[in-house]
């Protein structure tokens, strides 16, 4: 995986999300805010994708929006 945080961790955020009203994970930015950007977007884009639909169940993929968002010419 290219994520810095484990994928349990991410995977349950994405479910506390899905439980609520939903939210925003942000991949490519620091826990302080610091953007450091990935280079990949489109391929980290589809591993979440992938990793929601293999691991969560009841699929929840209907619900999760993709975007890249590109801020002093870093994309996160």
């Amino acid at each position: 995986m290219l994520f810095h945080d484990s994928e349990t961790v991410e995977l349950k955020e994405i479910i506390a999300f899905a439980n609520c009203n939903g939210g925003k994970l942000y991949i490519g930015v620091k826990d302080d805010g610091t953007i450091v950007g990935i280079d990949e977007p489109d391929s980290i884009s589809l591993q979440i994708s992938n990793m929601v639909r293999d691991s969560i169940k009841q699929n929840v993929t209907m619900f999760v929006h993709n975007e890249t968002i590109e801020e002093d010419e870093k994309k996160f």
